[in-house]
């Protein structure tokens, strides 16, 4: 049947109604495979009732009784179905919709890509990218309401002044997304802006999908029109305390912007904006984190070879972040906050300085990572750059061993782990400590020995555990132990590998232990760092040079011969 045949005869009340020929009942349907019209967005293929044959005037009567009597039965047995919402009907109709609703997408999107960026309105001035050189003065907020602007304090805004225009459909988005109850519709209860994939934020950038989430808010991996790239967008909470951490953030890395060489160290801020009453951080995308490619190896640590490279540019960022100008003490670095510039290369870089400050303002005592985190802190003194030096150390051991160097399950755990390895701190240290009390009990003779662990902080079995918690005596368990310098690596699992001798771990345990002094001031500083002999590269020949220098270094000093060059003494290998 044709479609004006079917808008001719029509399909009422499951019977053909027809012109001049009264009502007749509609014979079964004959199902066919259906076909469907794309172009014109039209259903055919499906069979509709024929046209019922010309009826007797005289006949109509009678017939028309028999059929209402007949159509009476049929809806006491059996319950009425509208063709137009039949099975195959709805399915085929409903079909079509997806398709014509995806084309519709993926076309727009397609003009969006080849359209060069349009022109700001007047309106949205201040929606333009600040400038990464205007923003060494600190970034401040002004809100009105639901609007808010953000802005270097040299020149250039950085921020968007929020309009009528976007004032979001609240009761369209909630009935969309239940979790969207704050903000006009637009965050959760967490005050996290709701991520939509799709959703295009200043006609620029696109929502590709959330790619991390923290106490902070979340981050986004989005496509940027303009530069015609994706960008990892950062996206603070809606509340005040986490706003005003994420300015300092701006702050500093813009100051650090301001150097070419930051690039090679740290990530790099593109922009940032308010936009519904959120701040967005537009930032260069990254790869993978250390944490990540720790679990690629099933934990098993990373070679040597591999290690002494992240090593290396670790060591150049911070020496970079301690420069007289900045002195950007990072306080959180981990694993998590190292990330891969490529997964095919070993070029690294540092993100989150959300938790960082300059060494002249600093705010927060509770700081760092517990894994990370360094005695000073621990133990409630004054800290500074160094702390940054300890938690690089434990990274280190961590990105080789696969495993953490001190995982503490709590403040105490994790001051007696350290302990157990590096021996008692320093008497001065100790007393210098707000806190040392929690951990160390004096004695008589005015040394200090470890406190016996609260019952509910037994072992880190978790809070509220009675089982007692025993500790190795302090400085038994060595790390020489821990990272196999003579059983070829860890576990014994890197014995005979090129780059694996027990020289080289001997040149990465003394790295190590130098960056894991108690006293900060004694503490390995990056530049000193950057000199360590685990940094240059010696071929076998040398080594066993230096080996045979050793021996007569050592020969001679029996002997008590004082013949023997200083610098000969100390090329000795550990």
């Amino acid at each position: 049947m044709t479609k004006a045949n079917h808008d001719a005869s029509g399909v009422h009340g499951g019977f053909a109604f027809g012109h001049g020929y009264g009502y007749a009942p509609e014979p079964p349907m004959q199902q066919q495979q259906p076909a469907y019209d794309f172009a014109g967005g039209n259903l055919q293929g499906v069979q509709m009732a024929p046209l019922p044959l010309p009826i007797p005037v005289h006949q109509q009567h009678h017939q028309m009784q028999a059929m209402q009597q007949q159509q009476q039965q049929q809806v006491q047995t059996a319950a009425y179905r509208d063709p137009a919402t039949g099975p195959l009907r709805k399915l085929s109709v409903d079909l079509i919709k997806t398709y014509k609703s995806i084309n519709e997408m993926y076309y727009k999107k397609k003009r969006r890509m080849k359209e060069p960026p349009a022109a700001p309105a007047s309106n949205n001035a201040a929606a333009a990218p600040a400038s990464n050189n205007a923003a060494a003065a600190p970034a401040t907020v002004n809100v009105v309401g639901n609007s808010a602007a953000v802005g270097g304090g040299g020149g250039g805004g950085g921020g968007v002044n929020l309009t009528a225009d976007d004032a979001p459909p609240a009761a369209q988005q909630n009935k969309r997304d239940k979790k969207a109850v704050y903000n006009d519709g637009y965050d959760d209860q967490n005050h996290d802006y709701v991520v939509r994939p799709g959703e295009l934020w200043l006609d620029r950038y696109e929502v590709d999908s959330l790619i991390g989430k923290g106490s902070f808010g979340q981050v986004v991996k989005a496509y940027d029109y303009q530069e015609q790239q994706y960008v990892a967008i950062k996206i603070i909470k809606n509340k005040k305390p986490f706003l005003n951490q994420a300015q300092i953030e701006v702050r500093l890395l813009e100051m650090m912007n301001q150097y070419p060489e930051a690039s090679s160290f740290v990530v790099r801020l593109r922009r940032h904006f308010m936009f519904r009453s959120h701040l967005f951080l537009v930032f260069e995308l990254l790869s993978y984190n250390l944490y990540d490619l720790l679990r690629n190896t099933n934990f098993r640590g990373v070679s040597l070879n591999l290690t002494r490279k992240f090593a290396q540019q670790l060591c150049a960022a911070l020496e970079f972040l301690s420069r007289s100008d900045l002195q950007i003490i990072h306080s959180d670095l981990k694993p998590e906050n190292i990330l891969l510039v490529n997964p095919k290369r070993s070029t690294i870089k540092i993100i989150d300085f959300g938790s960082s400050c300059q060494y002249h303002s600093k705010i927060y005592q509770y700081i760092q990572s517990r894994f990370y985190r360094s005695p000073e802190v621990l133990m409630g003194i004054d800290y500074g750059l160094a702390i940054d030096t300890w938690s690089l150390a434990c990274i280190l051991v961590e990105m080789h061993t696969g495993e953490p160097l001190f995982a503490g399950q709590n403040e105490f755990d994790q001051m007696m782990k350290i302990v157990e390895v590096l021996g008692m701190p320093p008497k001065h240290i100790i007393e210098m400590g707000k806190k040392s009390g929690k951990y160390f009990e004096r004695l008589p003779d005015g040394s200090y020995q470890p406190k016996r662990p609260p019952s509910a902080e037994s072992g880190g079995n978790g809070a509220g555990s009675r089982r007692p918690v025993t500790y190795r005596p302090p400085g038994t368990r060595l790390l020489r132990d821990l990272l196999g310098c003579d059983q070829g690596g860890p576990g014994g699992r890197r014995n005979g590998e090129a780059g694996h001798s027990p020289a080289d771990y001997h040149r990465f345990l003394d790295l190590v232990a130098r960056m894991l002094e108690y006293d900060p001031r004694q503490r390995l500083r990056p530049h000193e760092a950057m000199q360590h002999r685990f940094f240059r590269r010696e071929s076998a020949a040398g080594e066993q040079q230096q080996q045979q220098q050793a021996a007569v270094a050592a020969a001679a000093a029996a002997a008590g011969s004082s013949a023997v060059p200083s610098s000969m003494v100390t090329s000795t290998v550990l």
